[in-house]
Protein backbone atom coordinates (compact mmCIF):
# COMPACT_ATOMS: atom_id res chain seq x y z
CA UNK A 1 0.00 0.00 0.00
CA UNK A 2 2.78 2.36 1.04
CA UNK A 3 4.36 1.72 -2.71
CA UNK A 4 1.04 2.30 -4.24
CA UNK A 5 0.48 5.94 -1.90
CA UNK A 6 4.37 6.77 -3.72
CA UNK A 7 3.72 5.84 -7.17
CA UNK A 8 0.42 7.70 -6.82
CA UNK A 9 2.31 10.96 -5.76
CA UNK A 10 4.99 10.55 -8.44
CA UNK A 11 2.26 10.20 -11.39
CA UNK A 12 0.43 13.20 -10.29
CA UNK A 13 3.45 15.24 -10.43
CA UNK A 14 3.24 14.86 -14.22
CA UNK A 15 2.14 17.34 -15.61
CA UNK A 16 -1.35 16.94 -18.73
CA UNK A 17 -1.11 19.89 -20.97
CA UNK A 18 -2.86 20.10 -23.78
CA UNK A 19 0.79 20.91 -25.73
CA UNK A 20 4.07 18.87 -25.41
CA UNK A 21 7.54 19.41 -27.19
CA UNK A 22 8.04 16.20 -28.81
CA UNK A 23 11.38 15.27 -28.84
CA UNK A 24 12.80 13.00 -31.80
CA UNK A 25 14.87 9.62 -30.87
CA UNK A 26 17.84 8.89 -33.33
CA UNK A 27 17.44 5.32 -33.29
CA UNK A 28 13.24 5.72 -33.78
CA UNK A 29 13.58 8.35 -36.28
CA UNK A 30 16.22 6.16 -38.40
CA UNK A 31 15.05 2.58 -37.34
CA UNK A 32 11.64 2.32 -36.55
CA UNK A 33 9.53 5.34 -37.40
CA UNK A 34 6.47 3.80 -35.97
CA UNK A 35 7.77 4.26 -32.38
CA UNK A 36 7.41 8.02 -33.37
CA UNK A 37 4.08 8.56 -35.17
CA UNK A 38 2.79 5.79 -32.94
CA UNK A 39 3.16 8.21 -30.34
CA UNK A 40 2.28 11.11 -31.72
CA UNK A 41 -0.80 9.65 -33.14
CA UNK A 42 -2.14 8.09 -29.84
CA UNK A 43 -1.49 11.16 -27.56
CA UNK A 44 -3.34 13.20 -30.01
CA UNK A 45 -6.46 10.75 -29.46
CA UNK A 46 -5.90 11.34 -26.11
CA UNK A 47 -5.63 14.87 -25.87
CA UNK A 48 -1.90 15.92 -25.73
CA UNK A 49 -1.14 17.46 -29.01
CA UNK A 50 3.11 16.97 -29.71
CA UNK A 51 4.98 19.78 -31.25
CA UNK A 52 8.11 19.42 -33.03
CA UNK A 53 11.24 21.12 -34.71
CA UNK A 54 13.92 20.61 -37.31
CA UNK A 55 16.08 22.57 -35.43
CA UNK A 56 16.45 19.44 -32.76
CA UNK A 57 19.12 17.75 -32.91
CA UNK A 58 20.42 14.42 -31.03
CA UNK A 59 20.61 13.98 -27.52
CA UNK A 60 24.21 13.54 -27.44
CA UNK A 61 24.01 10.59 -25.21
CA UNK A 62 25.27 7.60 -27.26
CA UNK A 63 28.50 9.08 -27.68
CA UNK A 64 28.96 10.22 -23.89
CA UNK A 65 27.94 6.49 -22.88
CA UNK A 66 29.86 4.85 -25.03
CA UNK A 67 32.74 6.80 -24.15
CA UNK A 68 33.78 8.54 -27.02
CA UNK A 69 32.86 12.11 -25.91
CA UNK A 70 33.40 13.53 -22.61
CA UNK A 71 30.21 14.32 -20.40
CA UNK A 72 31.34 18.08 -21.45
CA UNK A 73 31.57 18.00 -24.38
CA UNK A 74 27.58 17.17 -24.51
CA UNK A 75 26.51 19.12 -22.07
CA UNK A 76 25.94 22.03 -24.39
CA UNK A 77 23.96 20.36 -27.05
CA UNK A 78 21.22 18.92 -24.12
CA UNK A 79 21.11 22.74 -22.87
CA UNK A 80 20.79 23.95 -26.57
CA UNK A 81 17.72 21.09 -27.28
CA UNK A 82 16.02 21.57 -24.04
CA UNK A 83 15.91 25.73 -24.72
CA UNK A 84 13.96 24.54 -27.57
CA UNK A 85 11.41 23.60 -25.90
CA UNK A 86 11.68 26.54 -23.22
CA UNK A 87 11.28 29.42 -25.65
CA UNK A 88 7.99 27.49 -26.25
CA UNK A 89 7.13 27.28 -22.85
CA UNK A 90 6.47 23.50 -22.77
CA UNK A 91 7.65 20.27 -21.38
CA UNK A 92 9.46 17.68 -23.36
CA UNK A 93 8.31 14.04 -23.76
CA UNK A 94 10.78 11.58 -24.85
CA UNK A 95 10.17 8.20 -26.09
CA UNK A 96 13.61 6.40 -25.66
CA UNK A 97 15.38 5.56 -22.02
CA UNK A 98 18.84 7.40 -23.18
CA UNK A 99 17.02 10.53 -24.36
CA UNK A 100 15.05 10.31 -20.81
CA UNK A 101 17.88 9.55 -19.23
CA UNK A 102 20.49 11.72 -20.54
CA UNK A 103 18.43 15.13 -20.76
CA UNK A 104 16.96 14.62 -17.68
CA UNK A 105 20.57 13.59 -15.85
CA UNK A 106 22.33 16.59 -17.63
CA UNK A 107 19.25 19.50 -16.54
CA UNK A 108 19.77 18.64 -13.36
CA UNK A 109 23.16 18.47 -13.06
CA UNK A 110 23.48 22.10 -14.92
CA UNK A 111 20.60 23.53 -12.49
CA UNK A 112 22.74 22.72 -10.07
CA UNK A 113 25.44 23.62 -10.70
CA UNK A 114 25.62 27.07 -11.34
CA UNK A 115 28.96 28.02 -12.55
CA UNK A 116 28.76 25.50 -15.45
CA UNK A 117 25.37 26.21 -15.76
CA UNK A 118 26.75 29.76 -16.75
CA UNK A 119 29.48 28.67 -19.02
CA UNK A 120 26.87 27.02 -21.17
CA UNK A 121 24.97 30.02 -21.21
CA UNK A 122 28.11 31.06 -22.78
CA UNK A 123 28.06 29.09 -25.72
CA UNK A 124 24.56 29.23 -26.23
CA UNK A 125 24.67 32.90 -26.11
CA UNK A 126 26.50 32.50 -29.05
CA UNK A 127 23.91 31.34 -31.46
CA UNK A 128 21.39 33.60 -29.69
CA UNK A 129 20.00 31.49 -26.94
CA UNK A 130 19.96 30.66 -22.90
CA UNK A 131 19.06 27.42 -20.80
CA UNK A 132 17.13 28.41 -17.77
CA UNK A 133 16.12 25.15 -16.90
CA UNK A 134 12.63 25.36 -16.53
CA UNK A 135 11.23 22.50 -19.05
CA UNK A 136 10.60 19.26 -17.91
CA UNK A 137 11.93 15.81 -19.51
CA UNK A 138 8.80 13.45 -18.88
CA UNK A 139 9.10 9.18 -20.74
CA UNK A 140 6.19 8.76 -23.28
CA UNK A 141 5.69 5.75 -21.52
CA UNK A 142 4.59 7.05 -18.23
CA UNK A 143 3.03 9.71 -19.94
CA UNK A 144 0.67 7.31 -21.17
CA UNK A 145 0.35 6.10 -17.65
CA UNK A 146 -0.60 9.33 -16.39
CA UNK A 147 -3.47 8.98 -19.03
CA UNK A 148 -4.83 5.79 -17.96
CA UNK A 149 -7.89 7.09 -16.96
CA UNK A 150 -8.78 8.50 -20.26
CA UNK A 151 -7.27 4.93 -21.89
CA UNK A 152 -9.52 3.05 -20.14
CA UNK A 153 -12.30 5.24 -21.37
CA UNK A 154 -11.45 4.90 -24.57
CA UNK A 155 -11.13 1.20 -24.65
CA UNK A 156 -13.69 0.39 -22.31
CA UNK A 157 -15.84 -2.55 -23.88
CA UNK A 158 -13.74 -3.19 -26.46
CA UNK A 159 -10.45 -4.02 -24.37
CA UNK A 160 -8.61 -4.88 -27.91
CA UNK A 161 -5.68 -6.17 -26.70
CA UNK A 162 -7.68 -9.37 -25.42
CA UNK A 163 -6.32 -12.74 -26.57
CA UNK A 164 -2.87 -11.65 -26.73
CA UNK A 165 -0.15 -12.52 -24.31
CA UNK A 166 2.40 -9.94 -23.89
CA UNK A 167 6.04 -9.42 -22.54
CA UNK A 168 7.57 -6.71 -20.71
CA UNK A 169 10.79 -5.51 -21.01
CA UNK A 170 11.54 -1.85 -19.56
CA UNK A 171 15.46 -1.77 -19.99
CA UNK A 172 18.39 -0.48 -18.17
CA UNK A 173 17.79 2.93 -18.11
CA UNK A 174 15.12 2.75 -16.63
CA UNK A 175 15.48 0.15 -13.99
CA UNK A 176 17.88 0.57 -11.27
CA UNK A 177 17.79 4.69 -12.03
CA UNK A 178 14.91 6.41 -9.64
CA UNK A 179 15.38 9.23 -11.74
CA UNK A 180 13.89 12.06 -11.50
CA UNK A 181 10.73 11.62 -13.07
CA UNK A 182 10.34 7.87 -12.50
CA UNK A 183 7.03 6.72 -11.35
CA UNK A 184 7.49 3.63 -9.85
CA UNK A 185 10.07 1.32 -8.25
CA UNK A 186 12.80 1.68 -10.06
CA UNK A 187 13.93 -2.08 -9.44
CA UNK A 188 10.78 -3.57 -10.09
CA UNK A 189 8.37 -1.37 -12.15
CA UNK A 190 5.00 -2.78 -12.80
CA UNK A 191 2.70 0.11 -14.80
CA UNK A 192 3.92 -1.39 -18.00
CA UNK A 193 2.18 -4.33 -16.96
CA UNK A 194 -1.11 -2.35 -15.77
CA UNK A 195 -1.34 -0.61 -19.16
CA UNK A 196 -1.61 -3.77 -20.45
CA UNK A 197 -4.24 -5.11 -18.55
CA UNK A 198 -5.85 -1.48 -19.04
CA UNK A 199 -5.92 -2.83 -22.60
CA UNK A 200 -7.04 -5.88 -21.98
CA UNK A 201 -3.84 -8.25 -22.67
CA UNK A 202 -2.54 -10.75 -20.56
CA UNK A 203 0.68 -10.19 -18.87
CA UNK A 204 2.89 -13.63 -19.16
CA UNK A 205 6.26 -13.77 -16.82
CA UNK A 206 9.84 -14.94 -18.28
CA UNK A 207 12.76 -15.57 -16.38
CA UNK A 208 14.58 -12.73 -17.63
CA UNK A 209 12.50 -9.99 -17.28
CA UNK A 210 14.49 -7.64 -15.48
CA UNK A 211 17.70 -8.32 -17.18
CA UNK A 212 19.47 -5.96 -19.70
CA UNK A 213 18.43 -6.45 -23.32
CA UNK A 214 22.38 -6.80 -24.09
CA UNK A 215 23.11 -3.68 -26.19
CA UNK A 216 25.43 -2.07 -23.17
CA UNK A 217 25.63 0.72 -25.48
CA UNK A 218 29.57 0.20 -25.43
CA UNK A 219 29.03 -3.29 -25.39
CA UNK A 220 27.48 -3.47 -28.46
CA UNK A 221 30.30 -1.84 -29.75
CA UNK A 222 33.15 -2.94 -28.54
CA UNK A 223 32.41 -5.97 -27.03
CA UNK A 224 30.29 -7.76 -29.72
CA UNK A 225 30.14 -11.48 -28.09
CA UNK A 226 29.54 -10.74 -24.61
CA UNK A 227 26.33 -8.56 -26.49
CA UNK A 228 25.34 -11.61 -28.52
CA UNK A 229 25.35 -13.97 -25.29
CA UNK A 230 23.29 -12.00 -23.02
CA UNK A 231 20.69 -11.13 -26.16
CA UNK A 232 20.53 -14.87 -26.75
CA UNK A 233 19.60 -15.67 -22.97
CA UNK A 234 17.20 -12.36 -23.08
CA UNK A 235 15.50 -14.31 -26.50
CA UNK A 236 16.08 -18.05 -25.11
CA UNK A 237 14.38 -16.89 -22.33
CA UNK A 238 11.52 -15.12 -23.85
CA UNK A 239 11.60 -17.85 -26.56
CA UNK A 240 10.29 -20.22 -23.64
CA UNK A 241 6.98 -18.63 -22.99
CA UNK A 242 6.42 -17.92 -26.36
CA UNK A 243 4.36 -14.19 -26.20
CA UNK A 244 3.00 -12.44 -29.33
CA UNK A 245 4.71 -9.51 -27.75
CA UNK A 246 7.15 -8.64 -26.25
CA UNK A 247 6.48 -4.81 -24.99
CA UNK A 248 9.81 -2.37 -24.44
CA UNK A 249 10.09 1.47 -23.93
CA UNK A 250 13.81 2.11 -25.63
CA UNK A 251 14.53 1.89 -29.41
CA UNK A 252 17.82 0.73 -28.58
CA UNK A 253 16.45 -2.27 -26.47
CA UNK A 254 14.34 -2.67 -29.58
CA UNK A 255 16.92 -2.62 -31.80
CA UNK A 256 18.52 -5.01 -30.12
CA UNK A 257 15.76 -7.86 -29.18
CA UNK A 258 14.25 -7.43 -33.13
CA UNK A 259 17.46 -7.09 -35.25
CA UNK A 260 19.56 -9.43 -33.18
CA UNK A 261 17.17 -12.65 -34.09
CA UNK A 262 18.56 -12.52 -37.29
CA UNK A 263 22.30 -12.17 -36.20
CA UNK A 264 22.14 -14.82 -33.62
CA UNK A 265 20.26 -16.89 -36.66
CA UNK A 266 23.24 -16.65 -38.86
CA UNK A 267 25.86 -16.12 -35.89
CA UNK A 268 24.81 -19.37 -33.99
CA UNK A 269 21.79 -21.04 -36.01
CA UNK A 270 19.43 -20.09 -33.40
CA UNK A 271 15.42 -19.90 -34.38
CA UNK A 272 13.48 -17.23 -33.36
CA UNK A 273 10.04 -15.72 -33.81
CA UNK A 274 9.52 -13.12 -31.62
CA UNK A 275 7.74 -9.97 -32.35
CA UNK A 276 9.13 -6.80 -30.47
CA UNK A 277 6.83 -3.87 -30.08
CA UNK A 278 7.51 0.07 -28.49
CA UNK A 279 4.85 0.78 -25.77
CA UNK A 280 3.64 3.76 -28.37
CA UNK A 281 3.21 1.05 -30.83
CA UNK A 282 0.76 -1.23 -28.55
CA UNK A 283 -1.25 1.63 -27.49
CA UNK A 284 -1.45 3.19 -30.77
CA UNK A 285 -2.51 -0.06 -31.61
CA UNK A 286 -5.35 -0.15 -29.03
CA UNK A 287 -6.71 3.13 -29.36
CA UNK A 288 -7.24 2.27 -33.08
CA UNK A 289 -4.10 4.07 -34.95
CA UNK A 290 -4.00 2.37 -38.49
CA UNK A 291 -1.11 0.33 -38.90
CA UNK A 292 0.47 1.89 -41.14
CA UNK A 293 0.81 4.69 -39.44
CA UNK A 294 2.72 2.21 -36.87
CA UNK A 295 5.10 1.46 -39.66
CA UNK A 296 5.75 -2.96 -38.98
CA UNK A 297 7.65 -3.44 -41.99
CA UNK A 298 10.74 -1.49 -40.36
CA UNK A 299 10.38 -4.75 -37.98
CA UNK A 300 12.64 -7.84 -38.53
CA UNK A 301 12.34 -10.21 -36.29
CA UNK A 302 9.36 -12.27 -35.46
CA UNK A 303 7.96 -11.47 -39.04
CA UNK A 304 5.60 -14.74 -39.24
CA UNK A 305 3.83 -14.44 -35.82
CA UNK A 306 3.58 -10.38 -36.45
CA UNK A 307 1.45 -11.02 -39.53
CA UNK A 308 -0.73 -13.48 -37.72
CA UNK A 309 -1.05 -11.32 -34.69
CA UNK A 310 -2.02 -8.14 -36.46
CA UNK A 311 -5.02 -9.64 -38.06
CA UNK A 312 -6.26 -9.43 -34.60
CA UNK A 313 -6.71 -5.72 -35.49
CA UNK A 314 -7.89 -5.72 -38.90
Amino acid sequence: MKAQAVRKGLVEKIPVPERMFFFRSCVASNKYPGIETGAVDALKILGVEMVETDDQTCCGGFVTFANVAAPTASMPAVARNLSLAEERDLDVCVVCNGCWTFLNEFAHFMNGNQEVKKAINMMLGMMGRSFKGTSGVYHVAELFYRLKDCLTEKVAGSRPLKGLRVATHYGCHYLNSGKYTAIDDPFYPTFIEELVEIMGGTNVWYEANRECCGTGFSQVINNKEVSYDHTEMKLDSLQAVDPDFTVVICPYCFTQLDRMQQQLHYRRGKEYDLPVVHISQLVGLALGVPTKRLAFDAHMGGRAKLGQVLKHFD
